[in-house]
């Protein structure tokens, strides 16, 4: 029974250093591709969407977000902002992105709307699309560091050649180390197109 209970133990030990090796790659590989901005322009400036609350107000991730687009767009870095997500009627999150960003001086005619998006990898295929048709060719990438290697995967993957990495600022949101540990699921099930088997 101790050596059984010996060989349990060993095989323990050496399955959380595995588990321990794989986590700190995954948040690595999230840092690198993520939470490094690049400081290049380029065609577009890409934001991905996050919750909207009653009253089409931004939640806090995504005004984050948005606040460091339009800091962006204020500093010349691209003259165009594609936003991108999904939901209902009035509340579509890019929608609400929108009117935001014009409401703060962005022209209409320099924004971009995706609202048919409700997952990552869909943006990502639709994005690429509106940028083929407009003929913009590199992306500026906004959402939080976590995510942002994720988005630019999926670009990506859709046949975006050139993007870069603009993670947002603001505080540390309250459930942010649950999404960083989704992120690290998400990253390399999305690298191998795992979420594509549930369609």
């Amino acid at each position: 029974m101790r050596q059984l209970l010996s060989r349990i133990g060993t095989f323990a030990r050496r399955a959380l250093l595995v588990a321990g090796g794989i986590a700190t790659c995954l948040t690595g590989a999230l840092w690198f591709y993520g939470a490094r901005p690049s400081s290049d322009r380029a065609d577009c400036i890409v934001v991905f969407g996050a919750a909207v609350r009653k009253g089409r107000t931004p939640s806090d991730a995504l005004e984050y977000r948005l606040d460091h687009a339009l800091a962006l767009y204020k500093t010349g870095r691209s003259r165009r902002i594609i936003v991108t997500g999904g939901g209902e009627g009035r509340y579509a999150e890019a929608l609400v992105m929108a009117d935001w960003l014009v409401d703060r001086g962005v022209p209409r005619e320099a924004l971009i709307i995706d609202n048919e998006s409700s997952t990552t990898r869909e943006s990502g295929a639709n994005v690429s699309a509106l940028m083929l048709k407009n003929k913009l060719k590199s992306a500026l990438v906004v959402s939080q560091w976590f995510h942002v290697a994720r988005c630019r995967l999926v670009l990506e993957q859709s046949g975006v050649n050139h993007t870069l990495a603009a993670p947002c600022g603001g505080n540390t949101l309250r459930r942010e180390p649950f999404f960083i540990a989704r992120e690290m699921l998400g990253l390399p099930a999305y690298a191998l197109r795992i979420d594509e088997l549930r369609g």
